[in-house]
């Protein structure tokens, strides 16, 4: 065999090891059943002068991320003069509520200590995601939960891209932790990895057969079968990205995770820069806006800015 033949036959055989680590590392899953939507044929203003079970609402920021513009923003659609860094500081949250019924749950993780230096996101291509990291002592995940002393009975993810799950080292494991249908998870070792999620890991996939279009939303799972938390499907920045509706008693929050990860993109319209598929994310993020823009009255969380 010549040297240009070794070559292949090298490279050959790290991509196959690399698909075969990452398999390896995948955690179980298994779909959850939800209940029957009570939602089919209500209108938006129905539901939201509904009595709302969802008392207790709280923002955890955890720390931030210095990430390259063109990957929150696709910068085709900047114009020239938008004036934006080249970087940018973005905070990265984890979400507590309450439920008068069934108690608290989380949305996202946000970051654990080791955020406090580079973080737990490893591989040769980490740095092309988080530039620098910044935390101060006591903004982990795990100190705010001690603080806040609750004990959560469930986490739902928006998506499972790093900076979104990088609290899981300091939670504890045997907590339910439930994904959108077509989440994809990118733990490759040596390329891009982390200690977020394991073969000892089980995740479970919310029923999209639940769902129900309420326009201008296409697609909503009424997570609690009570209309008070809902999943809405926004695929693009990930296959299974999921922005999060809550109807409390101070009134409606969306959470759009990254369908839009700043104001400046969901007032200029413009979807982030890292998709899995462009044409979802537009169309994801028109959704949200023109829910918004329908109903003035939801407050409203992007990804990585209040």
């Amino acid at each position: 065999m010549n040297k240009k033949g070794k070559t292949i036959l090298v490279l050959v055989a790290i991509i196959i090891c690399l698909i075969i680590g990452n398999q390896i590392m995948q955690p179980n899953r298994e779909t959850y059943k939800l209940p029957t939507s009570k939602l089919k044929d209500k209108q938006w203003k129905e539901i939201f002068n509904a009595n709302s079970k969802i008392d207790g609402f709280k923002i955890l920021n955890t720390g931030s991320v210095k990430v390259p513009i063109e990957g929150m923003l696709n910068i085709e659609k900047l114009g020239k003069d938008h004036g934006l860094s080249k970087f940018l500081w973005v905070d990265v949250y984890a979400y507590l509520f309450h439920h008068k019924e069934k108690g608290w749950f989380m949305i996202d993780t946000g970051l654990d200590s080791t955020f406090q230096q580079k973080g737990n996101i490893k591989g040769i291509f980490a740095n092309s995601f988080i530039k620098e990291t910044r935390q101060n002592p006591g903004q982990n995940i795990s100190s705010l939960l001690k603080k806040e002393n609750v004990e959560i009975n469930g986490i739902f993810f928006t998506h499972l891209h790093g900076d979104h799950s990088a609290g899981l080292p300091e939670i504890n494991n045997s907590i339910p932790k439930f994904i959108g249908k077509e989440e994809t998870i990118f733990n490759i070792p040596f390329i891009y990895s982390s200690n977020h999620l394991t073969r000892k890991d089980t995740l479970l996939e919310l029923d999209n057969t639940t769902a129900v279009g309420i326009s201008p939303l296409e697609s909503v799972i009424d997570i609690f079968g009570d209309g008070s938390f809902m999943a809405i499907n926004t695929p693009g920045h990930s296959l299974g990205h999921l922005s999060y509706l809550l109807i409390t008693t101070d009134g409606p929050i969306l959470l759009t995770g990254d369908a839009s990860h700043t104001k400046y993109g969901f007032e200029n319209k413009i979807e982030p820069g890292w998709v899995e598929n462009k044409e979802s994310a537009e169309n994801s993020l028109l959704q949200l806006t023109t829910f918004h823009e329908k109903y003035p009255e939801v407050r409203i969380i992007y990804g990585h800015e209040k």
